[in-house]
């Protein structure tokens, strides 16, 4: 079924080859930072919008099928394009807050357990034309400390924003420095 809003919506197309392995990161529905090792298994030669609801002009954009590491169920492969950071290739060492320190922010934001640098590194490869949310990126180099103020450090800290978590850490980093 089309989607009449399907006009207003487009993308740049992620260049994905069939049969290659990417690392992908991203925030769930529940705020989680969630990272997937896969591999494609076919790529889409138009992406599909897939509203989150009827008539919607949120949601994600189909772009193939994949096989996540390790596992053997394939999966339609949908993403937010504009908060999806597309790696080429695995095992880059940089993981999702939750799985290095067991325990996470649930802030909405890309919380990923590295130094900024490493992961200033790992989004220079980023191969998502259309990832926009460079100010949502905060590392978490040490675990998280629920009584301190400050745990993550803003990776790209002069990225513009509207994003609540983020305006609330910069502003305690100007008390700070006050």
């Amino acid at each position: 079924m089309e989607n009449p809003n399907s006009a207003a919506l487009t993308m740049l197309r992620i260049p994905l080859e069939v049969g290659k392995h990417y690392t992908l990161y991203s925030v769930s529905e529940t705020a989680m930072t969630m990272r997937r090792e896969i591999r494609t298994i076919d790529v889409l030669p138009e992406p599909e919008f897939r509203p989150a609801y009827s008539g919607a002009l949120k949601g994600k954009w189909r772009v193939g099928t994949f096989k996540e590491r390790r596992k053997r169920t394939t999966y339609h492969l949908d993403v937010d394009v504009a908060g999806t950071l597309v790696i080429p290739g695995i095992l880059h060492g940089v993981p999702a807050d939750h799985k290095r320190w067991s325990s996470f922010a649930m802030s909405a934001t890309l919380n990923l357990a590295a130094t900024p640098e490493r992961i200033r590194e790992i989004v220079a490869m980023n191969v998502n034309p259309n990832f926009a949310n460079y100010d949502r990126i905060v590392a978490y180099p040490h675990p998280l400390n629920p009584g301190s103020g400050a745990n993550g450090i803003l990776v790209y800290p002069d990225a513009p924003t509207s994003h609540a978590v983020i305006l609330r850490m910069r502003e305690n980093l100007t008390r700070e420095d006050a």
